[in-house]
């Protein structure tokens, strides 16, 4: 079947999302959902199974275990999360029946722009946190002019100046539809975290880790789709 050009183009939330289901789910769904899942599992379930520090003899070992999965997961989090911002562009705008980019071609490409990624997000956050310091809306304001510095770095900027920059300049007259994206991004995951709580609760989980290892593997899960979701918008803004 024949698909025109516009149906394929994300002019809204609804659009970015809808291409980002198809993406997620009917085209890739393996490299998309699965994988990244099972390259995140084993860190945050590395997380769960630690004992508190306070109850060991030897807390420092404990915290430095810790530190190493939760640093372990952070970067993995980066690089599928580049991934996924180079298989979702290389789609955009293309018949339904095109196969993404090579699943180990997108891990290259986001390896590679992975510590200009890291940069931007520190930076970014970092300057949200000073801005809360003297007005909730001057953090507000800055995180919306802001929100597509990462996809940005990733696809087309050299560095953070030429990010941010970019952002600001595509961000302009849109906080509506930046909202609209929050908004959906922020259900899905609350969503999702509310599931797996009756679940949790239904088989009587009731430890404290063991919950909130659920719910760290379900937004892992959720996570791909938003990525793409927010790429997609992004691309659609550059265009």
């Amino acid at each position: 079947m024949h698909h025109s050009r516009h149906a394929h183009l994300p002019a809204s939330t609804r659009h970015a999302f809808a291409l980002a289901f198809d993406l997620a789910a009917r085209r890739d769904a393996l490299h998309s959902l699965v994988v990244p899942l099972l390259l995140r599992a084993p860190w945050i379930l590395a997380l769960a199974l630690l004992p508190a520090p306070e109850d060991t003899a030897p807390p420092g070992r404990v915290l430095l275990v810790r530190s190493a999965a939760m640093l372990g997961d952070f970067f993995m989090l980066v690089i599928v999360t580049a991934m996924l911002r180079f298989r979702a562009r290389s789609v955009f705008n293309t018949p339904a029946a095109t196969h993404p980019a090579p699943a180990l071609e997108c891990y290259a490409g986001g390896l590679g722009r992975a510590p200009w990624l890291i940069v931007t997000e520190v930076v970014r956050n970092l300057a949200l946190v000073f801005a809360s310091f003297f007005l909730f809306v001057s953090a507000v304001f800055l995180g919306f002019r802001l929100a597509f510095a990462t996809e940005a770095v990733v696809l087309h900027e050299p560095h953070l100046s030429g990010a941010f920059g970019r952002s600001w300049r595509l961000a302009h007259g849109r906080f509506e539809r930046w909202f609209e994206m929050i908004v959906v991004s922020v259900f899905l995951v609350l969503a999702e975290l509310f599931v797996v709580t009756v679940i949790a609760f239904m088989f009587g989980v009731r430890e404290f880790f063991t919950w909130y290892a659920l719910c760290q593997l379900a937004v892992a899960a959720v996570t791909p789709l938003i990525q793409y979701a927010w790429t997609f918008f992004y691309l659609r803004l550059v265009e």
